[in-house]
């Protein structure tokens, strides 16, 4: 019971409420350009939010299918660990995740040795 109690609750489509959260912002930072365009093409401001929030609600109506295909026999926790290895990867690592390969040899390197005996 516990386990249950602790879970996210699915809001909309299967997505968390975080998970919407991410698909919208998403989604209303992919509007921009569009609005922008938009803005430039008729000569009215009110484009660009318009433009925004359309491709808001494009991305959580759609993003749920596809988060669903994503998360499929994953733990909850998958899709933040994986948005925080991207960002590491792209030098925003303040999750301090391990991202280079290392060989590590459980040895004593020699020149730690002093020779002297106890």
């Amino acid at each position: 019971m516990p386990t249950r109690l602790n879970k996210a609750p699915i809001v909309f489509r299967g997505m968390t409420g975080r998970e919407v959260g991410v698909v919208a912002v998403s989604g209303l930072l992919a509007g921009i350009p569009l609005g922008i365009i938009g803005w430039w093409s008729i000569g009215m401001i009110a484009m660009l939010p318009t433009v925004m929030f359309v491709c808001a609600g494009i991305a959580i109506w759609f993003g749920g299918t596809l988060m669903r295909r994503l998360r499929r026999g994953r733990p909850e926790t998958w899709l933040y660990r994986r948005l925080q290895w991207i960002a590491a990867q792209r030098g925003f690592n303040s999750a301090g995740l391990i991202i280079e390969t290392a060989t590590y040899r459980p040895r004593r390197d020699r020149s730690f040795h002093t020779g002297d005996p106890l």
